[in-house]
């Protein structure tokens, strides 16, 4: 009776057995496929090993043994796999390579299309207008010539771009605003140098008008197109602007100082602050990679160092001093402001948004104060110079400490993340069932046996 219920219950299981050995076999099968022998090609060690081989570099050791071994594997790998996967692998090898490349960043080498703003044309024609106006001047025009000229002179230089096209080729914001800079610069230095080898007399406003005309579209232009050859960064031209600007300021202030009345003087003074400015600013540049928004904060502090200067010129004056020395305070003042300033800045990157809105910050704290200051009506002039510096320079340190403290935080929050170490836990069983039916043929590397882990544990920081 016992053996009778014993083969009962046998038939009974019989069917779950058979169901139990085909999804076993079917398990083993799937663990030789077409894209995991893919994968174990592509292993990272196996790839560096295969790489050097192709390149002729020796191979340690260690590597030769670790070659050997895993060409064995994979050789025994692609025995194990049905015949249906080799089909397959070798269908998608090539498609699953293409897949696996690396994507090539989309670069445009063609420089963004750049578009004719507003300002830009108003610009164009003020600088056209200006040099029609010098030259119905010089030529003595009257009635309609004195008006036609200039008008006509800024209706050329608004047709440039139309009538030159390839020298606007390609063209970026950077060359523009380096040909402005340029021009405005020209105008300065050509009206400097009339003013150094012409006569005092009548005739000085012409060859100003003329030399300054001259100037600017010479400069204009040699700026330009050395931008489009030898292109340098926006910070530096903007630097280069401050700078040019600045050393004939100083230079006037200092001029000023000594009670020099001589216009020849005056105009050699002006080129000379000009052009050593401009030696300056490259050698700035080198030393600091400054962006156009930090060069406006720069600027910007130079000019309320500047009022605070003239702040502490006029309270002597007001008391009763009428030294002309006292200039020098400004002066001094206006270089002690570019030269902290750019220590201020240095390394911070500053946009030019950000640099913009402290420029457009401090200004307009400056026209509160000078609005309060008028409607107050004080009769010392050194509230008209200190309220107005004092005020913007609250507002330029709060705006830009604000920056800094915001720069300062994305910093230590991206220095956080890179050095929180991490961990992780991969999981794969179906490598328990890989390294059982492997047995004795499992792959060595030198004298321990290496199988394919089932939990692996990474700690990276």
């Amino acid at each position: 009776m016992s053996i009778v219920v014993f083969k009962h219950r046998w038939i009974r299981w019989t069917p779950f057995i058979i169901l139990f050995m085909v999804c076993i076999k079917g398990q083993s099968q799937d663990l030789y496929t077409a894209r995991g022998y893919w994968q174990e090609i592509h292993k990272e060690t196996y790839q560096r090993i295969v790489q050097k081989g192709i390149k002729g570099d020796s191979l340690t050791s260690e590597e030769k043994s670790y070659f050997s071994d895993y060409q064995q594997y994979l050789g025994t790998y692609y025995q194990r796999m049905p015949e249906t996967e080799r089909q397959r692998f070798e269908q998608m090898k090539d498609q699953w390579d293409r897949d696996a490349a690396p994507v090539p960043a989309v670069t445009n080498d063609k420089p963004e299309e750049y578009q004719w703003r507003t300002r830009d044309r108003l610009r164009n024609g003020a600088y056209g207008f200006y040099y029609g106006l010098s030259m119905a001047a010089i030529t003595n025009s009257s009635g309609g010539g004195y008006v036609g000229l200039p008008l006509i002179a800024a209706g050329v230089w608004q047709l440039g771009p139309a009538v030159f096209p390839k020298k606007y080729e390609n063209m970026t914001y950077a060359t523009l605003r380096a040909g402005n800079s340029g021009k405005m610069l020209g105008l300065l230095y050509g009206g400097a140098l009339a003013m150094a080898v012409g006569p005092s007399d009548e005739s000085s406003g012409k060859l100003i008008l003329g030399l300054s005309s001259l100037g600017s579209i010479a400069l204009g232009e040699i700026a330009f197109q050395r931008q489009r050859s030898k292109p340098v960064s926006e910070g530096q031209i903007e630097l280069m602007r401050h700078y040019g600007t600045m050393g004939p300021g100083v230079a006037l202030l200092g001029l000023m100082a000594t009670s020099a009345d001589d216009i020849n003087l005056a105009g050699g003074v002006l080129l000379g602050g000009g052009i050593t400015g401009l030696l300056l600013a490259p050698k700035v540049a080198k030393r600091n990679n400054f962006t156009p928004g930090d060069v406006d904060v720069i600027s910007s502090f130079t000019w309320i160092s500047t009022g605070l200067g003239f702040t502490l010129a006029s309270a002597a004056i007001d008391d009763g001093s009428d030294n002309k020395e006292l200039l020098l305070i400004p002066a001094a003042a206006a270089i002690a402001g570019t030269i902290i300033e750019q220590k201020a800045v240095k390394g911070l990157q500053l946009t030019p948004r950000q640099g913009s809105t402290i420029n457009l910050a401090s200004g307009g704290a400056a026209l509160v104060g000078l609005g309060i200051i008028a409607s107050i009506d004080p009769e010392k002039s050194t509230a008209y110079f200190g309220v107005p510096s004092a005020l913007a320079l609250i507002t330029h340190q709060i705006i830009l400490h604000k920056y800094k403290v915001n720069q300062q935080e994305k910093k230590l929050g991206a220095r956080h993340d890179k050095f929180t170490p991490k961990f992780s836990m991969q999981v794969t069983p179906e490598n328990w069932l890989l390294n059982k039916q492997l047995g004795e043929k499992l792959m060595f590397v030198g004298n321990r046996p290496s199988a394919q882990p089932v939990v692996s544990l990474r700690l990276t920081f």
